[in-house]
């Protein structure tokens, strides 16, 4: 899977061994950019039900979000959080990771945070138990 748009590029690749899609969001995440975005990651998982997946939100670039945005990306995680074996949120400044950190509490899905891309890339590499 390949999504690009001026706030989120979305890929699919590997963490540790398992299937992923690596979310990389630039700027503000509107709510247009969340819905192109959601249609497209809805649209590659609702092709492959049975397979989990490790999403990796990339924040580093990310300078906000409009509320819009965030109810939509909840609702498709709602519909998704079978399918979603964990997540794996990268950089971005404090407000932004515990904003991510409050809505994957209320999912229950487990998160590790890493604070760099640097970070990420040692974790990645970590063989997940």
């Amino acid at each position: 899977m390949k999504f690009t748009s001026s706030s989120i590029d979305i890929h699919s690749d590997h963490f540790q061994d398992e299937p992923c899609l690596y979310f990389r969001f630039k700027g503000k995440f509107t709510e247009e950019a969340s819905n192109r975005s959601t249609q497209a990651w809805h649209q590659m998982l609702e092709s492959n039900l049975s397979e989990r997946y490790v999403f990796v939100w990339d924040c580093e670039e990310m300078n906000g979000f409009e509320i819009s945005a965030r109810k939509i990306w909840y609702q498709y995680m709602n519909i998704h959080k079978r399918q979603i074996a964990r997540v794996v949120v990268v950089g971005g400044g404090i407000l932004i990771r515990n904003a991510a950190r409050v809505m994957l509490e209320f999912f229950g899905l487990p998160t590790t945070i890493a604070k760099s891309r640097e970070k990420y890339e040692e974790l990645k590499e970590l063989v997940h138990v």
